[in-house]
């Protein structure tokens, strides 16, 4: 089997570099291939049957919890710092956009030269100006719901779609930051609005679904793939599920002849040769497959001989603060599924030493089931009581790490239930982790403090891999990196990783919206690269 264009994944960057590609060329031939299973969506059934058990059906799609006494569990976590892989990534068709949030927030332009600024990490190849335009792209590709207005980072286009109002929950932290000086915004989201443009994709409906969005407002891989194979016109597009590419063959030390690809349900080996080879496959198993692609020409792995493919894995520690509110006055309660304001106030770069971070004012308020209250037979007043009494109140955010080449992931030599083969993650925190955490919890408190309300104490900390990356990072050298300026690999001529693998550095910020904007540039440079030839 030989193909033009093989595509390793079928996330948001292989979705979006492969729409890109036809954009230019609607008969390009391009075969993702995707080691997961494909879930329904926009099924009024599954979104029923969500509503009422809370089960979602992607997530049986989920690595297991790490080993423990009492059950088997899936993959091996080395180092000092768990860093949970279940429920951080999706092995299914669409990738793990299938559960995201939608936040889409674009870098800052220090984040490209973290390196010049703060003596950390590395700096980008290329500057934020450079990127800039593709990231108008990719607003507008995977629709993004922001204020064009908003000053926090320099744009040339607006968004497509205005961004959701504030609600009245966010009223109380506004007024606190305006009173602390702390600048705040609406959080840019992937959701599509209310709009003139003709879109297969409904605007959001607001139901408080969203882990599941019956309309597909929400954007998610899937559905935008669907569209391409069944509306698109598009006759040489193909996706084959349940792939799992064991090994990237080469045919000299700078060229990727093809892959050898085994069938989860048969377990039948297939060898698919093409001319140009993208890795698209996240950052844990990109470099994974990278790492196990080994030969003659390639020793210890493609990309591999200075040793630095898998090496300086960082994530963003997610961090939740709560504290009491003695009254709830205006009686607030949950009005969204998601959050409407964030402050990148710490994002800036005063903070880009010690690490930045963004704070989000969630959809906390206590909830009052209704129904049940008055069927117990409870009278309005003691209804009212309840609801303006004492309540809890929480702020989240996210904060920057620092990549470090002893944290890296793996290879482990045992498969998993569907598959593939598990991941070693060897990943110790930082012995200043907890002095910077110190100095967040003390600007969370100043807010609390402003809005009346008492922190309950430490934070609750999740290092979730959710936002893994920096595990193939570009770089002008391959001393320093895995790939260049293009998304090439080192001393290859035809392979590309595009994921969060090739992050030089991460930000304080998700980096999903970075990337579609990299799979969109890389598709333009790989159909102008065809084009010229």
């Amino acid at each position: 089997m030989k193909v033009d264009t093989l595509i390793i994944g079928s996330g948001v960057a292989a979705t979006a570099l492969a729409n890109r590609l036809l954009a230019h060329d609607k008969s390009a031939d391009i075969l993702l291939l995707e080691a997961g299973q494909k879930v329904q969506m926009k099924d009024s059934a599954i979104w029923h049957d969500y509503v009422v058990s809370g089960k979602l059906p992607y997530t049986r799609y989920y690595d297991l919890p790490y080993p423990e006494r009492d059950h088997a569990g899936e993959n091996v976590n080395a180092g000092k710092t768990t860093i949970p892989l279940d429920g951080a990534r999706a092995f299914t068709y669409g990738g793990s956009t299938i559960h995201w949030g939608g936040w889409a927030f674009r870098l800052k332009p220090e984040d490209f030269a973290l390196n010049t600024n703060a003596g950390r990490g590395l700096d980008w190849p290329f500057a934020y100006d450079a990127l800039e335009p593709w990231y108008c792209e990719a607003e507008h590709y995977i629709g993004v719901s922001g204020d064009a207005q908003d000053p926090t980072v320099p744009r040339s286009r607006a968004y497509p779609f205005p961004a959701f109002p504030y609600t009245l929950e966010d009223q109380p932290v506004a007024k606190a930051m305006d009173a602390l000086q702390l600048q705040y915004s609406h959080l840019p989201i992937a959701r599509h609005g209310i709009t003139d443009t003709v879109s297969r994709h409904a605007p959001c409906q607001t139901t408080g679904t969203c882990k599941y969005c019956p309309f597909g407002a929400r954007y998610s891989a899937n559905n935008f793939l669907d569209d391409m194979l069944s509306w698109g016109d598009y006759p040489n597009l193909k996706v084959r599920l349940q792939s799992i590419v064991e090994q990237i063959i080469v045919s000299a030390k700078d060229r990727a002849a093809g892959v050898i690809v085994r069938d989860a349900q048969t377990g039948e080996r297939l060898t698919i040769e093409a001319d140009t080879i993208i890795v698209a496959a996240g950052t844990i198993e990109s470099s994974k497959l990278l790492l196990r692609s080994t030969s003659t020409f390639w020793a210890n792995g493609i990309g591999n001989d200075h040793d630095l493919v898998g090496r300086n894995i960082v994530t963003h520690p997610y961090f939740i603060f709560t504290a009491n509110l003695p009254a709830n006055a205006l009686r607030l309660q949950a009005e969204m599924n998601f959050p409407t304001l964030v402050s990148r106030h710490f994002d800036s770069p005063a903070e880009q030493r010690d690490g930045k971070f963004i704070l989000v004012n969630p959809p906390n308020g206590s909830t009052v089931d209704l129904l049940s209250q008055m069927q117990a037979g409870i009278r309005g007043t003691e209804l009212d009581q309840h609801v303006t009494g004492p309540t809890q109140i929480q702020l989240h955010g996210m904060l920057e790490v620092f990549s470090e080449p002893e944290n890296r992931i793996a290879n482990f030599d045992r498969t998993n239930r569907m598959g593939m083969q598990e991941t070693l993650v060897d990943y110790s925190q930082a012995p200043s982790f907890a002095a910077r955490m110190q100095q967040v919890q003390q600007q969370v408190q100043r807010i609390f403090e402003t809005m009346g309300a008492t922190l309950t104490g430490a934070p609750s900390i999740s290092w979730r891999a959710d936002h893994a990356a920096c595990t193939c990072r570009m770089s002008d050298a391959p001393e320093q990196g895995v790939t260049g300026h293009d998304l090439r690999v080192h001393g290859m001529e035809n392979l590309y990783v595009c994921s969060n693998a090739v992050f030089p550095n991460t930000g304080a910020v998700n980096p999903t919206l970075t990337l579609t904007a990299l799979a969109l540039r890389l598709g333009e440079h790989l159909a102008q690269q065809r084009g010229a030839h």
